[in-house]
Formats: C-alpha cells, structure tokens, sequence
C-alpha cells in the first residue's frame, strides 16, 4: 500500500488506486480505538496524502472537483482534530524542557501541570467524530473511484507540481518578509505537499527521489515544531488565570520566542536546498526523468518477452 504512482500504471488508475488506499487505511484506524491520539493522527496523515494527491492532479480534475473534494476532505481531518491538539501540546512542553536546560524549570514545570489538567485525548464527541468521519469516508471512497483525469497523461500532474513548488517559494518569502506564525505555517503547508508529491513521483528514480524527500520532511519537521510552539502560545492565554501567574507566562513566551528564532534560521538553509530550482526547470526534469523512467521498464518488459525461455538441465538431457 505505498504512496506512490507505478510507472507502467495510467496516470487516472493509479491516482484512484492510491486515493482508495488512502481512505480504508484512515479507516482501519479510526476504527481500532487502541491509542486514540496515534490512531486520530494516523487517519490525519491519510487525510493530507490524499490532498496532496488532488493537488497533484488538480488541472485534470477540473476546478470545480477539485475544490469540492478538498473541501471534503479538509472537514474530516479538521472533526477529527481535537483528539490529537492536546497530546501534542504536552510534546511540545516536553520538548520545550528538554531544549531549555533546567532555566526556566518551574514555569515549564506549571505549564505541563497546567496541560495534563486539561488534556482528554478522547474528548466529549470524539467518538462521534469518529464515527462521523468514517461515515464521510465511506461516501468519499466512491467518489474517488469515478474521478476522471483529462487528459490522462503525466503532464497534468507536472502542472501540479510546478503549482505548488511555485507556491512554496512565494511562501517561503512571505515567511521571512512578514515573520508571523501565520505566514510560517502557510509554507510548512506547501513543504509538507511537495514533500508528498516527490513520494508519489519516487518510482523515477528512488535514491534520487528518496534524499529529496528526506530533506522536505526535515524542513517539515522544522516548521512543524516552530507552528506547536505557535499552538502552545495560543493555549496559554486560554489557560484559567489560576494555572500560571503573569510571570510564569512572561518566562514562557520568552522562552518560545527564542526557540522560533532558532528553528526558523535553521530552516532558511534548508528551504534553499529543498527549492534550488526554478518552478518550470523543476517540472521538466521530473518529467523528463519519469519518462525516462518509464521507457526503460517498457524495455525491459520488451527484453524480457522477447528472451527465449531457458532450458532446464533435465530437458537438455533428453534431448542430447
């Protein structure tokens, strides 16, 4: 069940296969009920992969399935959200402690007390949520198994990928421009769906696919520590006046505001590697490499048909 498109597969058959995959494996998690937080955030994940998935074939959907389908998919990850906030904003506390060295103990120590007092991971109507969202699920999957693509070729989805790749350098210079939670998040989401589009492109070629994919996911990984410290700061000023005093959350914030300041410098360099090159060059060169790709398992097959069976010792035998 990987995530990713055959190269002897057309473009629409594996983008329905994938899109199926992705709804009963969201399913099988909301439906097991072992470890809530970990289960909401696996059927999450799924949600995402099959956004990043429509976005991929967006212009061969057409405008209007597009927005309809991502619409619906959005809604489920979003019921589905409270059930994993609060787990991890106690990551994200942990986290704080272990980068702070023991300075600011005590306010950190009172904020995690303050967390686990309010933490449910299954909150009042999580289960319905779940249920709810699986039933959204079930009507999804028979959508996907009708979405047409048109034209049905690789080049729809290279206009999908420039799209987003063109978007996340538009983001990226939004993030450093403007310097808000916002405007960091909103490119950690195009990181996020080009990191998923060279997964379901890595077939081409995966050592090369493979070290790309990597280097988004660690920038991913970079800017979602930085958007959890945004949550946490936003959490605080909700928290009942009695949890933490006003220089708890002086301490606190101050704390946040230099951990962000590390994270985002250390995700400039980055952003530079994951998106060296220009939009359309991007695009061509996975095109080319694709087809590339995909002729050479044509090849292959061809070479291996053509190739005359081989004798068994046994018949050689016999027929000496």
């Amino acid at each position: 069940m990987a995530f990713r498109l055959k190269l002897d597969e057309p473009i629409e058959k594996g983008f329905r296969r994938i899109g199926v995959e992705q709804i009963d494996r969201a399913r099988r998690q909301l439906a097991a009920r072992q470890e809530p937080a970990i289960e909401v955030h696996e059927a999450r994940k799924c949600m995402k992969r099959i956004r990043a998935l429509l976005r991929l074939g967006r212009i061969g959907l057409g405008e209007t399935v597009y927005r309809t389908e991502n619409a619906h998919f959005r809604s489920i990850a979003n019921a589905l959200s409270s059930a994993r906030d609060d787990h991890v904003l106690l990551e994200t506390v942990v986290k704080l402690i272990a980068s702070d060295e023991g300075k600011t103990a005590s306010a950190l120590g009172r904020l995690k007390e303050a967390v686990l007092a309010q933490r449910f991971l299954e909150p009042n109507g999580a289960a319905d949520g779940r249920i709810d969202a699986d039933a959204a699920l079930e009507r999804a999957v028979r959508r996907f198994r009708r979405l047409r693509i048109e034209p049905d070729s690789f080049e729809t989805l290279e206009q999908g990928l420039v799209r987003n790749y063109r978007k996340a350098i538009k983001r990226r210079v939004t993030a450093y421009a403007e310097n808000t939670d916002d405007a960091f998040h909103e490119w950690r989401k195009c990181v996020q769906t080009h990191q998923r589009h060279m997964t379901l492109l890595s077939r081409a070629w995966p050592p090369l696919f493979d070290a790309h994919v990597e280097a988004a996911r660690e920038l991913s990984q970079i800017l979602g520590d930085d958007h959890d410290l945004a949550i946490l700061r936003q959490r605080m000023s909700s928290l009942p006046a009695d949890m933490l005093s006003a220089d708890d959350i002086k301490e606190i914030e101050s704390l946040i505001q230099a951990r962000q300041e590390s994270l985002r410098l250390a995700a400039k360099p980055r952003g530079d590697i994951v998106f060296a090159e220009r939009p359309k060059a991007h695009g061509h060169r996975i095109t080319g490499i694709w087809a590339g790709a995909k002729a050479e398992k044509r090849e292959d097959a061809d070479t291996e048909v053509a190739a005359p069976p081989k004798r068994t010792r046994a018949k050689a035998q016999a027929r000496s």
